[in-house]
């Protein structure tokens, strides 16, 4: 085709394609395949989990100090069979086959039905100089969810994502790089479903069936092809290995799932304090205050404004005493200031802990305190250092801590100077592995090219491990804005700057979605919106949306309008005070999600398709969404509509508001004014409640509602104090509960309680919505009730 407009075009070098197989060999779990001077390698790590590696010249890179997945060697030994035909050798599993074409090197998997899927095409694997890729093939109706952090809807078809961590400032729906690179995704048609997590941390690049129809492929700019392929029946099962290999969510505190606020910035003490009274006063549930950047001494971390905020633990003490816990931000730019006695940067360069150009030279670049330095939190003794100076914070009775800027943001000139976003130099040396000998023969070259991605996860590590060192007792919360695969073992996520935008407010759940199916269940965006100025109607839309994320913080920007609930006027005001009532009094259903996700991976926002993997109309809805897998919300998501749209997959379904029943799959049309949001239930569905409080904990827990909607089910009900370090031994309590038809009755059958931890005495209210209630006094004895 002419070119008209722009560069002439530029010839890419051609790629080169892995030869055929020569020689295989196997020993304990892993299959060689000698491909000339490259060599393939395939990984038998669980029935259903396959690690395949690539090299092109026959070596593959030492495990580093930081990787996220499990290693090879802890895997429980799994029965497998080889086979070695004239053509192709087959690798047996009990799950899976997975045969490699010995002409061509390509490779193939089948379920035990013997569908195909993971299967290479003509291209297979190839290099070039600095790229390796492999390309594979997209079956007819196969949908495509995870890839992280990512704006527009669910499913990725025909789209490319690349994994490379910046500040997405004033991103949109065609934004591609964002504040967190996770390369993980999970491939869905009917009769199966398959995830594919690219072991690479440096740049890399997703393409599902843009440049080529009909095929996806994944490129790094790394030294080899490293990826892990997932079998399961559904996405439930894909995700609990996926975990599995990069680590779980730990049970956070139960404080952090109440209502966060937080602008920036609360300027000064006299605004908190009037900001806490303002919702106590107004009887809105508000758990925690967030700090930003203005409570610090010219934006020096670890300090305090003395002038306005001149008594902080004070301050703190205040508002715990209120019940409001506070989270102060921490950013990673140390301000460049030589004897300043500013005690960070001093002992920082004392100690080489900042980030080096190749030379030798001390790296800076301009963030909020001007002329700043940075750690290198790939370095352990870096992470330990940064992680004891939140002591400061925690003495002082701060309980959570919000790492903003660590993609890394930087400018090249102050801010405000029109400067241009820079990263460090892609040669700089970062890391443990700096300072090790392999083989006593030569350095490991660790370069920021290969880690840069990481930096972020990597300072929410230092972060939650000082907290975890100096607040022992009881759990902490982490906040990240950047992060890699694995973020969710160290740290909450948030989605960044977003905008006060219907657009955004649209985009948010299957932004949230994308992140649960990527592993990081603890997520949320900026209610009502962090640059811009939210609407009346936009603000209210958006806090019935927000009562769903996981994570229900509401922020916004310096020099907009302010955007607490009260703000917009009373009935706006109400809306807000209502959904937030809400979210309080699903507390124990939400806190048990919470604590599903760290036992099991499953996220605590859902897509429909989580649960109807099955249902072709499931897999491109992106504006219903699962809290847990008994509430489905179908939110509205532009001004001035007051109906729309419900799809009702198979099964008995119940308005949350009304009690109607519905039998699905149906669409209906739901009325939806203002004040509403349709919320529907799962027949059998069984959803622990509590009475509104003001933050959590703050009335004796002396009465539990059970509200059971008719049909057959069980629940697991977990429980313990909500704070301390205590998840790993006895200390919890655990309830199943039954629910089943028996001669025309409904029965409810209590197991007795596991566990030490014994609940407060209580009344629970057992209620079978639209029949009756029974109560009793919970001793942990088992209870049967018939309705």
């Amino acid at each position: 085709m002419p070119q008209y407009f722009g560069k002439l075009p530029t010839t890419n070098q051609p790629w080169n394609h892995i030869g055929s197989v020569q020689a295989v060999n196997w020993s304990d779990s892993t299959v060689n395949f000698d491909c000339g001077n490259s060599r393939l390698q395939v990984t038998i790590l669980s029935p259903n989990l396959i690690r395949v590696r690539f090299s092109p010249t026959g070596e593959f890179t030492t495990r580093r100090s930081w990787a996220v997945t499990v290693d090879d060697s802890e895997w429980e030994k799994v029965a497998f069979a080889v086979e070695d035909r004239e053509t192709e050798v087959e690798i047996t599993t009990g799950k899976i086959r997975l045969c490699v074409q010995k002409q061509n090197s390509r490779l193939v998997c089948f379920d035990n039905a013997n569908h195909p899927f993971a299967e290479d095409v003509d291209l297979g694997i190839g290099w070039r100089q600095g790229a390796v890729a492999g390309w594979k093939k997209i079956y007819a109706d196969e949908h495509f969810y995870g890839f992280g952090e990512r704006t527009g809807f669910l499913d990725k078809l025909s789209q490319v994502k690349t994994n490379w961590t910046v500040d997405a400032l004033d991103y949109d729906a065609l934004t591609d790089e964002m504040y967190q690179a996770i390369p993980f995704f999970m491939a869905l048609r009917p009769e199966l479903s398959y995830g594919i997590f690219f072991n690479t941390t440096f740049w890399s690049q997703f393409d599902i069936g843009a440049a080529q129809p009909g095929v996806w492929n994944m490129e790094t700019r790394g030294g080899e092809l490293d990826y892990y392929i997932i079998y399961g029946a559904e996405p439930a099962d894909i995700l609990r290995i996926y975990t599995q290999l990069t680590g779980r969510m730990p049970l956070p505190p139960k404080w952090a799932l109440g209502y966060h606020q937080c602008r920036w910035s609360y300027e000064s003490e006299d605004v908190v304090r009037e900001l806490a009274q303002e919702f106590r006063q107004r009887r809105i549930p508000c758990d925690v205050i967030h700090l930003d950047i203005d409570y610090m001494r010219g934006y020096r971390v670890f300090t305090w404004s003395p002038q306005r905020f001149p008594e902080p633990a004070k301050l703190i003490g205040d508002l715990a005493q209120a019940g409001f816990k506070t989270v102060t931000i921490i950013d990673p730019g140390v301000k460049y200031e030589p004897e300043a006695n500013y005690h960070v940067f001093d002992t920082g360069l004392a100690n080489d802990y900042f980030v080096r150009k190749a030379d030798g030279a001390l790296f800076h670049g301009y963030v909020w305190p001007e002329k700043a330095v940075f750690p290198d939190f790939l370095r352990s003794d870096v992470r330990q250092w940064w992680g004891d100076l939140h002591k400061s914070l925690t003495d002082m009775g701060v309980a959570g801590i919000w790492n903003d800027m660590n993609e890394p943001a930087i400018d090249n000139r102050p801010f405000g100077d029109g400067g241009e976003k820079i990263w460090f130099p892609l040669d700089a040396p970062q890391g443990d592995e700096q300072f090790k000998i392999q083989n006593s023969k030569f350095k490991i070259d660790v370069t920021h090219t290969e880690v840069h991605n990481l930096y972020g996860l990597m300072m929410a590590k230092a972060s939650a491990e000082g907290l975890k060192r100096h607040r022992q007792q009881e759990r902490s919360f982490v906040l990240t804005r950047s992060g890699y695969a694995g973020v969710q073992r160290w740290s909450a996520v948030w989605m960044g700057d977003n905008q006060s935008l219907w657009e955004h407010l649209e985009m948010s759940l299957p932004m949230l979605c994308n992140m649960g199916l990527s592993g990081v269940a603890f997520v949320g965006c900026d209610i009502g919106g962090f640059a811009g100025n939210a609407t009346a109607e936009l603000f209210a839309r958006w806090m019935q949306v927000g009562m769903l994320y996981p994570l229900m913080r509401g922020h916004s920007a310096m020099s907009t309008a302010r955007h607490e609930p009260w703000v917009f006027g009373d009935r706006t005001e109400n809306i807000c005070r209502e959904y937030i009532n809400l979210r309080y009094q699903l507390l124990p259903y939400i806190y048990n999600l919470f604590w599903e996700a760290a036992q099991t991976g499953a996220p605590i926002l859902r897509p429909l398709f989580y649960h109807y993997p099955r249902d072709r109309q499931t897999y491109t809805i992106y504006d219903q969404v699962f809290l847990g897998a008994s509430l489905m919300a179908a939110p509205i998501y532009r001004p001035g509509v007051e109906y729309r749209a419900v799809y009702l997959p198979a099964g008995t379904w119940y308005d949350w508001w009304t009690g109607e029943q519905y039998t699905g799959p149906t669409h209906i049309l739901s009325h939806a004014p203002l004040e509403k949001m349709p919320l529907y239930v799962r027949g059998g569905a069984i959803i622990p409640m509590q009475p509104v409080q003001q933050y959590v904990d703050e009335l004796p827990q002396n009465l539990l509602r059970w509200r059971i909607w008719p049909g057959d089910n069980q629940y697991l009900f977990f429980e313990d104090d909500g704070i301390s370090n205590s998840s790993q031994n006895q200390n919890y309590s655990l309830r199943e509960i039954r629910v089943y038809t028996q001669e025309n009755q409904i029965v409810v059958d209590i197991v007795p309680r596991v566990g030490d931890w014994i609940p407060p005495e209580r009344e629970v209210i057992v209620e079978v919505v639209g029949i009756g209630e029974q109560r009793f006094t919970d001793d942990g004895s088992a209870y049967i009730f018939r309705f």
